[in-house]
C-alpha cells in the first residue's frame, strides 16, 4: 500500500492532493489506462447501439444489446469480487484488456467484410460486459492498495472524473466518426484505444499481492460474503438503493439512441453529442467533490445525487426539444457523479479490508440487475415508445427510492471505517 504522508491528506489543498496522487507512477498509469478504457467502453456502447438500430430499426433489439452487456454483471459479479480478494489484481486487469482488444478486432473484421449481423454484436457485447465485471472490483481494490484509506475519496473522485471524460469523449467520438468514416473507421479507432490501454497496464511495476493463496470453499465464501454485506447496515443500504437505481434508472440509457432518432429526429452525430451531455454535468460535480478537503456525510451526497439524476431523466423523457433534452441529461450527469463517486467509496470505507473485494462484488451483483431493467424497458418501448418507457421506469424508481433512502442510515450519520467512531 502507498505510504501515507505525515501531513493529513484531508488538510492539504485539493491541487496538492491531486498532484500527490498523480506522482504515484502506477496510479498515474492506471488512471490513464482507465481513461482510455472508459472512452472505449462508451464508444463501443454507442457504436453497437447505432449499428444494431441501423441493422434492425428495432428499439427492443437495441435494449436487448444492453441486456447482453449487463447479464454478466448480474451473473458473475460476486464471483469476480472473491477473485479480486484472492488473485493478483493486475493480472486480472491485464486479461480483461487482452480480450477487449480481441473482441474489438473480431467486430472490425466483420464490419470490413460487410458480414456483420445483430447476433455478432450481441456476442461481442456480452464478452465486453463480462470483462467489465471481472475488472470492476479488482481495479477499485488495486486503487485502494496504491493510495491508502486517507486518499481514497480523492482517488475515487479522480476515477469518477476519468469515467466522466470517457463518457463525454466516447459518445462524441462515436457519433462524429460514424458520420465521417462509417462503422469501419470507428472500429479502427476503437481498437487503437483498447490497445494503448493494454500497453499502459502492461508497463506497471507494482502489481499487487495475492491476498489468499490457499484453497477455499466456494459456496461457503459466497454465503459469507452475502451475509457480511447484508448484516452491515451501511453496505446493505447502498446495495438496496443500487438495485433500484440500476433496474429503473441506469437501464433506460439503452434507449437513448432510439429516443434521439425516433423522438428527437437527429442523426448519429447529434445522438453522440446528446449522450455525452451527461458527462458535462458529471465532470463539474466530480471536480467539486475532488476539491473537498474532507467528506463526512458521504451518504448525503449519495442521496442528493441519485435524486437529481432521476428527476432529470424524467424531464428528459417528457421533453420534445433537443436543447431541453440535452440540458436534462447534463443535469442527470451532475447527479450521477455524486451518486457513483460515493457508491464505491462508502462500501470501501465501511468494509473490513479482507472483505472489501467481496463487498464490491456484491455491489456489482446489484448493478447487474440493470440487465433485467433493460429487458423490461425494451418490452415497454416495443409496445408504446422509447420515451414512454423511460418515463414509466424512472417514475417507478422515484416511488421505490423514497422509503429506501429515508429508512437507511446513510443520511443520518457520517461514514467511518469498521471499529472507528465517526
Amino acid at each position: 500500500m502507498a505510504d501515507i504522508q505525515s501531513t493529513p491528506q484531508t488538510n492539504r489543498p485539493w491541487a496538492e492532493r491531486v498532484k500527490g496522487l498523480l506522482q504515484l507512477r502506477d496510479f498515474r498509469l492506471m488512471w490513464a489506462a482507465g481513461g482510455l478504457d472508459n472512452t472505449g467502453r462508451w464508444m463501443d456502447s454507442v457504436v453497437m447501439g447505432l449499428l444494431v438500430l441501423d441493422l434492425t430499426d428495432s428499439a427492443f433489439q437495441v435494449a436487448l444489446l444492453f441486456v447482453f452487456r449487463w447479464i454478466p454483471m448480474l451473473a458473475f459479479a460476486l464471483i469476480s469480487g472473491m477473485i479480486a480478494d484472492r488473485a493478483n489484481r493486475w493480472a486480472i486487469i491485464m486479461a480483461a484488456r487482452i480480450v477487449a482488444v480481441a473482441a474489438t478486432a473480431a467486430l472490425l473484421a466483420l464490419v470490413l467484410a460487410d458480414t456483420v449481423e445483430p447476433w455478432h454484436v450481441f456476442i461481442a457485447s456480452f464478452f465486453l460486459g463480462w470483462l467489465f465485471v471481472l475488472e470492476f472490483p479488482s481495479r477499485r481494490s488495486l486503487i485502494y492498495d496504491l493510495v491508502g484509506s486517507e486518499r481514497i475519496v480523492s482517488a475515487m473522485s479522480l476515477e469518477t472524473i476519468n469515467m466522466t471524460l470517457g463518457k463525454f469523449i466516447g459518445p462524441f467520438m462515436a457519433g462524429l466518426l460514424i458520420e465521417l468514416t462509417g462503422f469501419s473507421g470507428t472500429y479502427v479507432v476503437l481498437m487503437a484505444v483498447y490497445t494503448v490501454s493494454f500497453v499502459l497496464i502492461l508497463v506497471m511495476k507494482g502489481r499487487g499481492p495475492i491476498r489468499v493463496p490457499v484453497p477455499y470453499a466456494f459456496w461457503s465464501t459466497v454465503s459469507q460474503g452475502f451475509k457480511y454485506s447484508v448484516n452491515n447496515n451501511v453496505i446493505r443500504s447502498v446495495l438496496i438503493i443500487t438495485l433500484i437505481m440500476n433496474a429503473m434508472a441506469f437501464s433506460v440509457e439503452s434507449l437513448f439512441p432510439v429516443v434521439a432518432k425516433n423522438h428527437l429526429g437527429v442523426g448519429a452525430g447529434l445522438t453522440g453529442i446528446l449522450i455525452s451531455a451527461q458527462a458535462i454535468g458529471s465532470l463539474a460535480a466530480a471536480t467539486v467533490i475532488a476539491s473537498l478537503a474532507a467528506v463526512r456525510y458521504h451518504g448525503r451526497i449519495f442521496a442528493l445525487g441519485l435524486s437529481l439524476q432521476l428527476l432529470s431523466l424524467l424531464f428528459f423523457a417528457l421533453s420534445p426539444w433537443y436543447p431541453v433534452s440535452f440540458l436534462m441529461l447534463m443535469l442527470a450527469g451532475l447527479g450521477a457523479a455524486g451518486y457513483s463517486t460515493m457508491q464505491s467509496t462508502i462500501i470501501m470505507i465501511s468494509a473490513e479490508p479482507e472483505m472489501r473485494g467481496t463487498a464490491l462484488g456484491m455491489l456489482g451483483q446489484c448493478i447487474g440487475v440493470a440487465a433485467v431493467g433493460g429487458l423490461a424497458v425494451g418490452v415497454v418501448a416495443n409496445f408504446f415508445s422509447a420515451q414512454a418507457a423511460v418515463a414509466m421506469s424512472v417514475s417507478l424508481g422515484l416511488i421505490l427510492l423514497v422509503p429506501a433512502v429515508f429508512f437507511s442510515p446513510l443520511i443520518r450519520r457520517p461514514i467511518a471505517p469498521p471499529g472507528e467512531t465517526a
